[in-house]
């Protein structure tokens, strides 16, 4: 694609889907990091895998969970390929690979995580025992938020260049005047 050249549209609401998508994956990280995996310490361990159990993985969390991990990936992916097919612009397409790439090792990391969770889900309500698996479970989730957060904000950019590309020649842009 020349420089110039317009982006296809339906790689423009593939990357908007995908950015929409990535939000809510970094929402639910970010409410996981600073309000969940806080309240383990005010809960201690047994009541705190009690709430595991009942949400992370109940049918609806590990459908949720599922979704979240796959969907992300897939999706990241399916649009990166879609930007190379199209040849969109190299900006775009690099912030769309570097979210992809993130997606993956998000899937990688959770290869190590998810057992742990399952761990949790089938172990007494030993508190030693629980301690030791949810400290390795957040070692290997915080780093999984972090890269949910990257890949966000990597569609993010690829969402901006796509909208500043539209209208090249504006260099100012009107806000709306309230009445």
């Amino acid at each position: 694609m020349t420089d110039g050249a317009p982006i296809n549209r339906r790689l423009v609401l593939l990357i908007a889907a995908t950015t929409a998508f990535e939000g809510l994956r970094a929402g639910a990280g970010t409410f996981r990091l600073l309000l969940d995996l806080p309240a383990r310490t005010r809960l201690g361990d047994v009541a705190f895998a009690e709430f595991s159990r009942a949400t992370d993985l109940s049918t609806a969390g590990v459908i949720f969970y599922s979704i979240y991990g796959l969907g992300g990936a897939a999706l990241t992916i399916a649009t990166w390929a879609f930007a190379r097919r199209t040849r969109a612009p190299v900006t775009i397409r690099r912030s769309i690979a570097v979210a992809a790439a993130c997606s993956l090792l998000v899937l990688a990391l959770t290869t190590r995580a998810a057992p742990l969770m399952f761990g949790i889900g089938a172990s007494p309500n030993d508190p030693e025992l629980l301690a030791d698996l949810f400290d390795r479970f957040i070692a290997w989730t915080i780093p999984r938020i972090v890269l949910v957060d990257v890949s966000f904000v990597c569609m993010l950019v690829a969402l901006t260049s796509t909208a500043l590309r539209a209208a090249p020649d504006q260099h100012t842009m009107r806000l709306p005047t309230v009445r």
